[in-house]
């Protein structure tokens, strides 16, 4: 195809020319004309090579083969380059997966949209997690809520073995855990 492609400006440069001598010109014009007149010989063959649709496939292998001969020239830098490109595309997996996992993904509750969080509102205190009579309560009057499962923030003081400590914790409903069993 290379050889063609040398070939086929020629021939269009000669035919140019010789339409020009027929008019009247001396030679070296019309083969100067031809040429202005159909482009560089380089530019030709870069606009055909355009034109049958390979040239993206010749551009890559040129740029493989200079890759490797780069990468043989510099083993260091093309180790240390395909150390960066792995870390990159790794923290970028692992990034995507957890912000895919926590804030794209849907819940996996039935009905996930039908979540609802209920505070308590007390004069003295502010908002305050719902305590577990009025959830209860709620339970037994609502008629557009269906409670399933409750939790506050608890604690108490442990003693045994060893010095008393303060452990924070969380009180919930029996219902709790299995509803959790759904993700």
């Amino acid at each position: 195809m290379e050889e063609q492609l040398e070939k086929e400006p020629r021939f269009h440069i000669g035919q140019h020319a010789a339409d020009l001598m027929a008019r009247g010109l001396d030679p070296q014009e019309a083969r100067r004309q031809a040429r202005l007149a159909l482009g560089g010989p380089e530019q030709v063959k870069e606009s055909c090579r355009d034109a049958r649709g390979t040239r993206w496939w010749e551009d890559s292998q040129q740029d493989c083969r200079y890759a490797l001969r780069t990468r043989r020239k510099k083993p260091g830098f093309a180790a240390v380059a395909l150390v960066t490109l792995t870390l990159g595309i790794g923290a970028t997996t692992v990034m995507f997966t957890v912000i895919n996992g926590v804030l794209l993904k849907p819940l996996s509750y039935p009905e996930p949209d039908r979540l609802v969080t209920l505070h308590e509102q007390r004069e003295k205190y502010g908002e305050w997690p719902f305590a577990y009579f009025n959830f209860v309560d709620c339970k037994r009057e609502s008629r557009s809520l269906a409670p399933k499962a409750a939790w506050r923030y608890d604690g108490g003081t442990v003693s045994e073995p060893g010095e008393a400590e303060y452990i924070s914790g969380r009180r919930s409903r029996p219902t709790y855990f299995p509803s959790w069993a759904l993700l």
